[in-house]
């Protein structure tokens, strides 16, 4: 008995000398911290006139100096994170005098030194701020740290900064091939650390959408989406019929979006494309693009078997002016008591009901005067609808 009472005091004073580490430990963190912090205060009082130096020169030809001052570990640190700040925030020649100060204030061959020689977590801290400070020399030293990194968050910090750092669009090329070899799919994400990328962005995703590689064509067309010149549908064009449904339909959301004039035979063969979608995303187009050509293309998806390619039609032909709006009405006259004339005749009256409360603008006064004169015409009905003068 007396031999556990012994056993159990010790193990209690144990956990006393254990929680006074543990309290001695919070306190002691807690206390550096508060002196960073204030340390920190106290440099942003310091170097307010020295910042406020760089930004009136940032525009001028003389090179920036350095503060009239040495720093510390924390100031130096300090200073780090303003100047990466102002190299986001700013482009052309006010940036690349941020990074010639950084290069001044040895910055960039600290972290250099830091990529080469520190622990895991030195290298990735040192790999963001190098990736900041767009240092080219980290390129090759980066790269490798990326093929030898495992798949975590730290993975797409190194490839971020290969993309910021990147000398011409080998390095990309390169830092997409290495994060494709985990298999994870991550295309947005790869498209937005591209596009930190000084080169042109535009080409290399066209390049990417001719290779056979369904993980690349999927990156090019992620990167595209945006951009509505004449040549991205030229280079998108033989995408709309990949076997690949996800690849198709991105492909055809940007041909639509990019293409000044849609050819007859592409519209028929996306009318007739099984996915709904791509037949609501074409008749979109075609009244985006006030195709009045195409108002019997418009009247036959009136009478779709999907509703939301019926309701696109409808809407379509509303914005193709008198003809298109005639035409409505007349196909909705011919199947009226059907449930698809039932339908269209409800689409035509919230139509009018919306554009009744929308009489100051002048194009939706036209609209709704034209709209009641056909829908009178054509369907008879007994309530009264007023055109408006």
């Amino acid at each position: 008995m007396y031999i556990n009472i012994e056993v159990a005091l010790k193990f209690l004073y144990v956990l006393i000398i254990l929680n006074v580490v543990f309290v001695a430990a919070v306190y002691a963190i807690k206390i550096k911290r508060l002196r960073r912090t204030r340390i920190e205060r106290r440099f942003e009082v310091k170097i307010k006139d020295y910042l406020t130096y760089v930004l009136v020169n940032i525009e001028g030809k003389e090179p920036l100096q350095a503060p009239p001052f040495s720093l510390n570990k924390v100031e130096q640190e300090v200073m780090q994170e303003r100047l990466n700040d102002m190299i986001e925030n700013f482009t052309g020649t006010p940036r690349e005098k941020c990074i010639e100060l950084c290069k001044r204030l040895g910055l960039v061959q600290y972290h250099l030194d830091r990529l080469k020689k520190g622990s895991y977590a030195v290298k990735i801290d040192a790999a963001y701020h190098l990736g900041c400070m767009r240092v080219q020399e980290a390129v090759p030293d980066l790269l490798q740290l990326l093929a030898t990194h495992k798949l975590n968050s730290s993975l797409f910090v190194i490839a971020r900064s290969i993309a910021k750092c990147a000398r011409d669009e080998q390095d990309v090329k390169e830092m997409v091939q290495l994060l494709l070899s985990h298999n994870k799919g991550f295309y947005d994400l790869l498209v937005d650390m591209i596009k930190e990328a000084d080169i042109d962005h535009g080409a290399l995703f066209a390049e990417f959408i001719q290779r056979d590689s369904k993980e690349y064509i999927q990156i090019g067309l992620c990167g595209l989406r945006d951009y509505t010149e004449p040549t991205v549908a030229s280079a998108v064009y033989r995408l709309i019929d990949s076997e690949d449904r996800m690849i198709q339909s991105k492909a055809v959301e940007i041909y639509l979006k990019s293409v000044h004039f849609i050819p007859r035979n592409v519209v028929q063969k996306l009318l007739q494309h099984p996915l709904d979608e791509l037949r609501v995303l074409t008749i979109g187009a075609i009244a985006d693009q006030k195709l009045v050509t195409y108002i019997d293309v418009m009247k036959n998806a009136l009478l779709d078997e999907s509703k939301r390619v019926s309701a696109a039609s409808a809407k379509g032909l509303l914005l193709l002016g008198e003809d298109g709006i005639a035409t409505l009405c007349g196909v909705t006259a011919e199947v009226r008591g059907s449930e698809q004339g039932e339908y269209l005749q409800m689409l035509i009256e919230e139509e009018l009901k919306f554009l009744s409360i929308q009489l100051h603008d002048l194009d939706k006064l036209t609209r709704y005067n034209s709209l009641t004169y056909h829908y009178e015409k054509t369907l008879g009905k007994n309530k009264r609808i007023y055109r408006v003068v």
